[in-house]
């Protein structure tokens, strides 16, 4: 007889390779046994975490429990209390339901049940290692069931290997409570790290004051209210109105019959609506859709947060048009502005004092036309974020000043030097358009800007073209990195009136251990209470008006990273640059463009920007000479 060489897998193997699908990291084995917290009714969940998760992981609810004979078997692949056949997955009305999630965190771990029903007298414990029960006992735990797990992935240490820094795996959990604790605004939320409180939602809020606890009290203060139902389909939740918040990095929190999930359709849905508005931050929305079993499916991937909806069409059409409507519709705290709404501005010559750019001397802005007058922008007091926008009266729409859109660099060039082609002429290619070999130490005396956006100047090689923002850079990343590294801080201006700033619950775990840097970098802030700080002091040349946007923008890049904790100076000083250096579309002086180009001259490196963008680029003289057949 011959010997196969195909084979039944072990059990264990069998279940390692399942686990490996559901528990990725700390953060999915919290969300299963959260998920498995709801669905037994609990309205207090406590998560506990040691080392990122790591080391132990205690998730304890006061849910309907489990009696002796379920304990024993809620471990084994495949047991479920919540389907009895196939037909249960077109109805679903659980969080879970493919029996999967406990036997798979019990396969890479050291796992410890214990669990209570109202009935029981005490409660049952079974002690799991590796999957296999190692010990049953009973205690006088209150009702509800709780999940110890001890050495995540101690069988599987190729997995752990992928695990990020402790701060940032404790950074994802926060994310993955956050969302369950949105989508649940009823329950109370308790997230412990090493011992330290970093969220709590308290129980029975509405979900306005749940975005609160989460978010922050800025961000759910502006909020306006969606509701708006078609095709079937009910979008209901909170938005942001373009504008008021300068967020960096979009915010988006979308569910299916309260299950918290991702789509890029719901995504693209909401990115269409800020579109007509023309801003330039990120939307932030909270967003629950209600509609019929069949029109979806959930039973996609088993981490469940992928979902498939019957008619794509339609739920793009209700989630754009829901947001859509919540931003046409009157309301004095938030009126919008769209770019159409916008009066033509005539062109003309002329400057208006700007503060100065922040890391050049006396530096200022001009605009070849004047801004929008108070009657388009209300000149209140800043909120947490930005000042509110008017609502312009009603103006016959004209098309916007050409100014307002920046132009693509390609484009330009080839506007300006592209001609006809013919035998004779060579086309412009990127070997012709190259960044310089070497530059001159001495700025050229004569500069004029491109679209706000490009300097352009001569040398004895030809032209210099100059990205105002990647040269900027460049500049303030390096004064950053200087002042890090001699510990000596950048100069600050104290506020007459302290700004406060609220913070989400995932920024105020990570604020305190960046204090020390923010002080050097010219930010003074003071804790007032939770998720909540003071702004005393910004960066001396910083406008006011830009320090909040800068000051989120530069949190947004720090906890990008892989220690937030703890970054690096280079990630600072690049946040930094980035944060704050002048935008394309400002207007500078032709002085201000001399000392920008000293400026960038002294640097260590002048060619590229932090993020490795090129600030400089030449058109050769002799390239100029054969386009005009000298």
């Amino acid at each position: 007889m011959e010997t196969t060489r195909i084979h039944p897998l072990p059990e264990e193997v069998v279940n390692q390779i399942a686990a490996g699908e559901v528990v990725e990291r700390p953060a999915s084995a919290i969300k299963e046994l959260i998920e498995n917290a709801l669905d037994a009714k609990a309205t207090r969940i406590e998560i506990q975490i040691t080392d990122g998760g790591k080391k132990s992981i205690l998730v304890r609810d006061n849910g309907e429990g489990m009696n002796e004979a379920d304990l024993n078997i809620c471990y084994l692949p495949h047991t479920t209390s919540k389907l009895k056949s196939a037909e249960d997955l077109f109805h679903l009305a659980t969080n879970g339901f493919r029996g999967e999630a406990i036997a798979s965190i019990a396969a890479v771990s050291k796992l410890t049940i214990t669990s209570r029903t109202a009935d029981s007298a005490e409660a049952h414990s079974v002690h799991l290692i590796g999957g296999v029960p190692d010990s049953h006992y009973t205690d006088a735990s209150p009702r509800g069931t709780s999940f110890f797990i001890e050495d995540l992935f101690f069988n599987a240490p190729v997995r752990k290997t992928f695990l990020g820094s402790d701060t940032l795996e404790a950074s994802r959990i926060l994310d993955t409570v956050t969302r369950l604790a949105i989508a649940n605004p009823n329950v109370r939320f308790d997230y412990k790290v090493n011992g330290r409180d970093v969220f709590t939602g308290v129980e029975g809020n509405d979900l306005r004051s749940r975005i609160a606890e989460a978010l922050g009290a800025g961000i759910a203060k502006d909020m306006v209210p969606v509701d708006y139902e078609e095709a079937g389909i009910r979008v209901s939740g909170f938005a942001i109105p373009p504008g008021i918040q300068k967020n960096k990095r979009s915010k988006l929190y979308f569910h299916v019959q309260k299950r918290p999930i991702w789509n890029p359709i719901m995504t693209k849905a909401v990115n269409r609506a800020y579109e007509p508005y023309g801003t330039t931050s990120s939307p932030i929305a909270v967003l629950f859709l209600e509609m019929a079993d069949l029109d979806f499916d959930v039973n996609v991937h088993p981490n469940k947060r992928e979902v498939r909806f019957a008619n794509e069409n339609d739920v793009f059409l209700a989630v754009h048009h829901a947001v859509r409507d919540a931003f046409q519709k009157p309301d004095e705290e938030h009126p919008i502005i769209r770019l159409e709404d916008i009066p033509a501005v005539p062109f003309h010559t002329g400057t208006s004092p700007e503060a100065p750019v922040v890391g050049i001397k006396n530096f200022k802005t001009e605009r070849d036309f004047p801004l929008p007058t108070s009657e388009l922008i209300n000149e209140s007091k800043p909120t947490s974020f930005a000042a509110p926008v008017q609502k312009a009266p009603p103006k016959t729409i004209q098309e916007p000043p050409k100014k307002y859109r920046t132009p693509d660099p390609d484009d330009i060039i080839q506007d300006l030097f592209s001609l006809p082609e013919n035998g004779n002429i060579i086309p412009l290619t990127p070997q012709n358009l190259r960044p310089p070999a070497r530059i001159d130490k001495t700025p050229p005396p004569q500069f004029f800007q491109l679209a706000n956006t490009y300097l352009v100047c001569e040398d004895s090689e030809g032209l210099l073209l100059i990205d105002q923002n990647a040269a900027h850079q460049r500049i303030l990343y390096e004064q950053a990195l200087d002042s890090l590294k001699s510990e000596v801080a950048l100069e600050s201006q104290e506020l007459l009136f302290p700004e406060m700033i609220d913070v989400s619950a995932a920024e105020a775990s990570v604020i305190p251990h960046l204090l020390p840097i923010l002080d050097k970098l010219g930010f003074h802030l003071e804790l007032f209470g939770k998720n909540t700080y003071q702004l005393r002091g910004i960066p001396r040349d910083l406008p006011f008006s830009r320090a909040v946007e800068a000051l989120h923008n530069l949190f947004a890049d720090v906890f990008e990273g892989e220690n937030p904790e703890n970054p690096s100076q280079e990630l600072w000083a690049k946040a930094w640059a980035k944060s704050n250096a002048i935008h394309a579309g400002d207007k500078l002086s032709v002085e201000e463009m001399t000392m920008m180009m000293a400026s960038l001259l002294a640097t260590q490196d002048p060619m590229s920007s932090p993020c490795g963008r090129p600030t400089l680029m030449r058109l050769p003289l002799t390239e100029i000479h054969k386009r005009f057949k000298r």
